[in-house]
């Protein structure tokens, strides 16, 4: 991204009402969240033998949800509703 991606990018979010800009925080919180599981199950694949993957994903899941209270929601039970509210339709 070059500088006058940047600053476009930074205009746009200036715009965003105090509700669009808590949503796309939500959303660009999820994203990060969702890369790195990708990133720990892939090392994980790549280093570890299968019953200790298992151990890892379930320790991983069991932090996020008990000690950090972030549940696990699908797009199913959503529906893609907040990636409707924050863009339009939502991202593919």
């Amino acid at each position: 991204m070059n500088d006058t991606q940047k600053r476009k990018a930074f205009q746009q979010i200036k715009s965003f009402s105090n509700e669009r800009f808590w949503s796309w925080m939500n959303w660009m919180h999820s994203r990060a969240y969702a890369a790195a599981i990708q990133h720990y199950t892939e090392a994980a694949e790549i280093v570890l033998p299968p019953r200790l993957q298992k151990a890892l994903h379930e320790k991983a899941i069991e932090i996020r949800e008990t000690w950090d209270g972030m549940k696990t929601i699908s797009l199913d039970e959503t529906e893609g509703r907040e990636f409707e509210k924050v863009f339009g339709k939502s991202e593919s």
